[in-house]
């Protein structure tokens, strides 16, 4: 009986000793300059999950804690989005936003 309730104090506590992961990185425009003041989304599904506005630098960072494949979005760029993944580590991701046609694209650096 006591090793039962030891258990589940174990259980109860696992998910807050799980670590959460940052995603980070600077959005630039195709002229290489830093994107400021612009805001990165990061989503799953159809559900906000954290946000940031890059600085001055185009820099932008925000710390996750679900892990797996998310995407990235830039407010005010239809439809400029990227696949990111987050795991327990930081991860960076340089990106560029591509304009082609009437659409925007980020890809990588």
């Amino acid at each position: 009986m006591k090793a039962r309730g030891i258990l589940f104090l174990c259980l109860l506590f696992v998910p807050f000793l799980t670590q959460a992961g940052e995603i980070y990185g600077t959005v630039k425009g195709d002229d290489g300059k830093p994107l400021t003041g612009q805001v990165v989304q990061i989503m799953q599904i159809d559900k906000l999950i954290a946000s940031a506005k890059t600085d001055e630098n185009g820099y932008f960072t925000v710390t996750i804690k679900e892990i797996g494949k998310l995407k990235l979005e830039v407010v005010g760029y239809k439809d400029a989005s990227f696949e990111v993944f987050s795991s327990n580590k930081s991860t960076r991701y340089n990106l560029l936003m591509h304009k082609a046609g009437d659409k925007w694209i980020l890809k990588s650096l």
